[in-house]
């Protein structure tokens, strides 16, 4: 499996580590320590001054922003007003305390940051998140715990001891949340400090630390979650696609089965339904629809489409890099669809939209068959939900 190329996407951020390497032998397995080597790699996405501009500029509603402290612990009404915003001055003054800085989902708001999530997302088939994390000297944000997710850690300022442990639950479910005091850490299996422009790979499950003890600076770390689907999410959509076609399976259970089911007889239908969804289920149609959901939930990329005037018959326009885009015919239509859903294109422009998804730059002149307005109609609406980009 290759790795796709990107603004640090897994090759870029786990080197010298081999990309294919990783994902074959570490992914979901162990973690890893990708040494940087330049301590100003990260300072692009997000630094301490610009989290203390916005700080002290924009407003952060809850979900937004967070604090935590490992102890004493803090509730949300500490940082929160009544309204559910953060209080500027208080989350300042418990950040001189000892207490973490969270901003979730600030990609949603930072082009760099969403890029570097577009990057991972097209090496991993699935949704990448940020968590930006900011810890003041000699404090810790969290208790031992694990992640439900795995996550990529990138060092941008400062630096952070980190101490990892076992793996007490295997590969936790999505929403499966750790629960203080139900697994002892034990002792650490590996303790390391991560400095400007180091990656460290936390696989979801493995027990964890991280405690800021340096030199009287805070700390600045991006987590990246990897929110994944997995086989479970596809054995049960097989299931339920392969029950359209087999009545048996759509029969309720027998009428008094909470008074006392024979398990015998439970088992012995469980592996004739299994043995059914086998031989029944469309795999091909429940790969299809996992990749399309994966890809029209992606955020669409629509920088410039305001800007950039008019589409002419000058204007050439090129598939925007890590955009995923497929193409299927939809009753006279080519649909071509990407992050936002799909787009409707007359069906005899099939031919340009193989070259336009294979990479190579289109002009009006490669969609004449369709007409001209309907010709440069086809590129500004490539354009205006991000699948294109001018060349």
């Amino acid at each position: 499996m290759v790795a796709a190329s990107g603004p640090f996407g897994l090759a870029e951020l786990i080197a010298p580590h081999d990309a294919a390497g990783f994902l074959d032998d570490v992914y979901e397995k162990r973690a890893l320590h990708a040494p940087g080597r330049d301590p100003d790699r990260f300072r692009a996405l997000i630094s301490t001054a610009e989290i203390d501009q916005r700080l002290a500029n924009e407003l952060f509603r809850e979900g937004e922003a967070s604090m935590a402290r490992a102890e004493p612990k803090l509730s949300e009404s500490a940082y929160l007003n009544r309204n559910g915003v953060l209080e500027r001055g208080q989350a300042a003054r418990l950040f001189q305390q000892g207490a973490t800085l969270i901003l979730p989902q600030l990609h949603t708001r930072q082009r760099p940051l969403a890029d570097l999530c577009r990057a991972l997302e097209a090496d991993l088939s699935c949704h990448v998140q940020t968590n930006i994390y900011l810890t003041p000297p000699t404090a810790q944000g969290f208790q031992t715990h694990y992640d439900n997710h795995c996550v990529f850690v990138l060092q941008v300022e400062g630096e952070k001891r980190w101490r990892l442990y076992d793996s007490p639950v295997g590969a936790p479910y999505r929403g499966e949340r750790f629960t203080p005091g139900q697994y002892a850490a034990g002792e650490p299996s590996q303790e390391l400090v991560l400095k400007p422009g180091d990656v460290l790979y936390v696989p979801r499950g493995l027990m964890h630390d991280a405690v800021n003890e340096g030199s009287g600076a805070p700390s600045l770390h991006i987590t990246t979650g990897v929110i994944t689907r997995t086989w479970a999410d596809f054995l049960l959509e097989a299931v339920s696609e392969a029950a359209l076609r087999l009545p048996e399976l759509r029969r309720s259970l027998p009428p008094g089965f909470h008074r006392g089911a024979d398990p015998k007889d439970f088992q012995t239908r469980f592996i004739k339904a299994l043995r059914q969804v086998e031989a029944e289920a469309d795999i091909e149609s429940v790969i299809a629809l996992f990749a399309d959901e994966f890809v029209t939930s992606r955020t669409p990329d629509t920088l410039g489409a305001l800007t950039a005037g008019p589409v002419t018959d000058a204007t050439q326009v090129r598939r925007r890099p890590l955009v995923a885009l497929h193409l299927a015919e939809d009753q006279g239509h080519i649909a071509v669809t990407g992050p936002g859903g799909p787009v409707m294109i007359d069906l005899p422009a099939a031919p340009a939209l193989e070259r336009f998804v294979a990479g190579e730059a289109v002009s009006a002149a490669d969609f004449a068959m369709l007409g001209e307005d309907k010709a440069r109609d086809a590129l500004a609406r490539l354009l205006a939900f991000g699948h294109a980009q001018r060349v």
